[in-house]
């Protein structure tokens, strides 16, 4: 019984020594992310289809926000996501 204590303690505290570190990693290493990319991710329709020849929407969002990708990329979307997407981008523009 003894050693059963002791495992399940030694545990807890590793898992706790360990969860503290993933939080102060992850505040020191965040990486900043283009608010212009996450806008056009956010109107694209999540499929992860990449019938748009990406491998899924963010790579997708990230090539139209650097202009290496059509408003029309996302074919899965249609109209209406191209629509949005071109509003995004002549707001972003003209900011």
């Amino acid at each position: 019984m003894k050693e059963i204590l002791i495992s399940v303690f030694t545990l807890g505290i590793l898992g706790t020594l360990f969860g503290i570190l993933l939080g102060v990693f992850n505040e020191k290493f965040k990486v900043e992310e283009n608010p212009l990319v996450q806008a056009i991710y956010e109107v694209l329709p999540h499929g992860e289809c990449g019938a748009c020849g990406f491998p899924g929407c963010h790579p997708c969002a990230e090539a139209i926000a650097e202009g290496r990708a059509g408003y029309d990329a996302c074919v899965v979307g249609g109209k209406e996501v191209e629509q949005k997407i071109k509003d995004i981008m002549e707001k972003a523009q003209s900011s």
